[in-house]
Formats: C-alpha cells, sequence, structure tokens
C-alpha cells in the first residue's frame, strides 16, 4: 500500500478565491514552483486554469517550464531564475524568462536569435536576484528585435516579518521605478507582492500579485488574520502495515530512543524520512485515526514511523493522518512552528514516490 498525499480541490479554490477577492481587477499569478510547494505542478495548474481561467503561472526553472509546456502550450510561464544562452533552444513557446541582472540582460541581447518574451526582476533589496533600479530604464529603452520586454517585478525580502521597515522601502523603490516607466509610456505588467504582502497590505496589488504559500493554505504574516479564511490543501496519509506487541524494557527503532515503561501495541506506518516525514520527529510527531492521536515512539527511519496504538484496535491497511491540515495536533504549520522551520519546507519535502491524489469534494 502506498503512502498518499491527499490534495483538496475544493481546498485551492477557496485560496485562490480569496485572493481574487483581495486583487479586484489585478491579476493573481500562481506560483506552481517546486511541484506546486509539493501538492502535484501539473494537478495545481490544471484546477486553476479550469476553474478561474488563469493566464500564468510562475516557476523556479527551465525543467519546470518544460513540464508544464507539455500540458498547457497556451498558458504563459514565467520562469525565475536565470536562463543562460545555452538553454534558449530548450525553452518553450509559452515561457517568459526573468532577466536576472544588467549582466543577463547584456547577454541575451547579444545572443537572442528568436523572440524572446521577459520580465525584469528589479532588486530592490533582496540582493539574490534582481536588475538595479537605476539600470532598468535603459533596459527597456534599449532592447533588440528579439527581446520583448512584458513586464517588471520585484520581490520582498521580509513581507512575512512584524517590522515593516525593509518592505516599504523595498515598495518605495519599486514605485520609483514603475512611475520611471509610466512616463515613458511603458504598458507592461507591473507585480511586487507576495502572499504576505498582499495580506499586509492590499494596496501593493500594482497590476498583479504572485500567490505562493497562501495559495496552498497558510497565512504566514505576523499577525495572521487570514488564517481562518484560508484551508490547508495538503493531507499527508500512510498505511498501518504491522500490529505488535512489545514487553516493558523493549526498545522501538534506531539507537533505542524510546523503550517501553509498560506493555505496548506498536503500530508501524509506511512512511519515513525518504517520504519526507522528518526524522526530527522522532519520539515527537503525532498521527491520528478517526480523530485520536497517537505519538510517533523510536527513531523515524528511512521508510517507516512506528507509534503507540495504546488501547485502539485498528486493522493494518487502515490509513493515519500522519501530517494534516486544518486544527489537527498534526497540521502542517503546527509541526513546522514545532521544529522550528516553515510550512514551505515541510510541504515541498513530501517527496515525489508519496502519490499525489486530488480530492474533489
Amino acid at each position: 500500500m502506498k503512502t498518499l498525499c491527499h490534495v483538496s480541490q475544493s481546498a485551492l479554490i477557496n485560496n485562490f478565491t480569496v485572493f481574487q477577492a483581495l486583487m479586484g481587477h489585478a491579476q493573481v499569478i500562481p506560483v506552481v514552483k517546486a511541484n506546486a510547494y509539493g501538492h502535484g505542478a501539473v494537478a495545481v495548474t490544471r484546477i486553476l486554469r479550469d476553474q478561474f481561467n488563469c493566464k500564468m503561472v510562475a516557476v523556479a526553472t527551465l525543467e519546470e517550464a518544460q513540464e508544464l509546456g507539455q500540458f498547457f502550450p497556451d498558458l504563459d510561464v514565467l520562469i525565475f531564475t536565470r536562463i543562460f544562452p545555452s538553454e534558449l533552444a530548450q525553452l518553450p513557446s509559452n515561457a517568459i524568462i526573468s532577466v536576472t541582472g544588467w549582466d543577463d540582460f547584456l547577454t541575451l541581447k547579444s545572443c537572442a536569435s528568436r523572440a524572446l518574451r521577459l520580465h525584469i526582476n528589479i532588486n530592490t533589496g533582496m540582493n539574490r536576484l534582481g536588475m538595479r533600479p537605476e539600470r532598468v530604464l535603459e533596459a527597456i529603452k534599449n532592447p533588440n528585435r528579439y527581446l520583448q520586454i512584458e513586464g517588471v517585478y520585484s520581490h520582498f525580502s521580509s513581507s512575512d516579518t512584524a517590522d515593516q521597515t525593509v518592505m516599504r522601502k523595498q515598495k518605495e523603490s519599486f514605485q520609483q521605478v514603475c512611475s520611471a516607466l509610466d512616463d515613458i509610456g511603458f504598458s507592461g505588467l507591473k507585480h511586487l507582492s507576495n502572499s504576505a504582502g498582499i495580506l499586509n497590505d492590499p494596496e501593493l496589488a500594482c497590476d498583479a500579485m504572485r500567490l505562493g504559500i497562501s495559495l496552498y493554505g497558510y497565512d504566514t504574516t505576523p499577525g495572521q488574520r487570514f488564517s481562518e479564511q484560508l484551508s490547508p490543501v495538503m493531507t499527508v496519509l500512510a498505511p498501518l502495515v504491522r500490529v505488535s506487541s512489545i514487553s516493558t524494557g523493549e526498545s522501538v527503532s534506531y539507537g533505542e530512543t524510546w523503550t517501553a515503561s509498560t506493555k505496548t501495541r506498536v503500530g508501524t506506518l509506511r512512511i519515513g524520512y525518504a517520504d519526507g516525514y522528518r526524522r526530527s520527529l522522532s519520539n515527537r510527531g503525532i498521527v491520528e485515526f478517526e480523530n485520536r492521536s497517537f505519538p510517533v515512539i523510536g527513531t523515524v527511519t528511512m521508510d517507516h514511523i512506528m507509534v503507540d496504538l495504546k488501547d485502539a484496535k485498528i486493522p493494518t491497511g487502515e490509513y493515519f493522518t500522519v501530517l494534516g491540515g486544518g486544527e489537527k495536533t498534526n497540521a502542517i504549520a503546527r509541526v513546522a512552528n514545532q521544529l522550528g522551520t516553515i510550512p514551505y519546507e515541510i510541504c515541498c519535502g513530501i517527496s515525489p514516490r508519496v502519490e499525489r491524489v486530488i480530492i474533489a469534494e
């Protein structure tokens, strides 16, 4: 029996609708990089295209754009990372390249031999990728016949922190560039905000926003005012493959990190760190079955975890919720907080060998 990742179609639709309402007439660009944050890029893109007639999605890499290009040739796909000259021949016809710096622009200008659609990433303070603001107008005024500059964007470095000082500076920097672009008649798409940026300040909409983590159900802003409106999309389930009894003093799993203080019924579930269930949940994790919680005991192994079944008589083959949504004790947001990380990492970490199943409620 397989470990499963249930992807709720209704939750996905709900979350997109929340941001569509916040954005008004501005465009919502779903971010489906990293296999849609672990949820399944092709399936998520298909749902959003069919339900909302989305015209553009965003990914991180050429390979991700190629995958979507096979299924959605008429859907614009914005690629965030740099594309090198040696990769241009592999670029899908529906791809839009990010210009990630002045050198990148000059390289594309010198080597392009066919039409390339571009968005310029403006570095307003993130200092990861992007062209300096003072160079943007020069680039837009001086393309060649192959470079079609269709948009500009920037990315917040701290839209999900309590201190909004840097976010305000980035906003001002981007708005100054946009004002200068308006003065020269540039009509391309302008987008600045990610999920947290819009939740903090809906006036940051510009022409569009890039909807990432909140599409999948998480409000990462400090106040989390929208958390009740968003629904986690992912639930991970694992089958019970073995039930056994051990005596007082016997240990469970590698390293004997858990020892029975009384006779214990041990359940073995088919999920481990190779599936994305974090090893740091050893002796800390919680799984659920029919509204009952059971603790993970012993070290999480590559392919299995063990749980204390207490007095529950559960037959093998039944599925336990190991990472849940909503208010469950093992909700992904709670697990992320427990481990000192973020929901992004938990969701993205669910490995390809876990089968994604769309649940169309």
